[in-house]
């Protein structure tokens, strides 16, 4: 799966094992590994991490 944030793709490959978040910072484990993605706010941060749990 992919998420698009600010023009950019955000791939997603499922199942997401863990997350972790401070404050815009959003990092996350997933089929591939780790993946570290900062957000210009933490609603933007917020709004991903919906998305991703949603989506698990």
């Amino acid at each position: 799966m992919s998420y698009e944030y600010n023009g950019s793709m955000i791939q997603i490959a499922h199942p997401v094992q863990s997350i972790s978040v401070n404050k815009s910072t959003v990092v996350y484990a997933d089929k591939t590994g780790m993946k570290n993605t900062r957000f210009a706010s933490t609603g933007d941060a917020r709004s991903f991490i919906k998305w991703l749990t949603a989506n698990s």
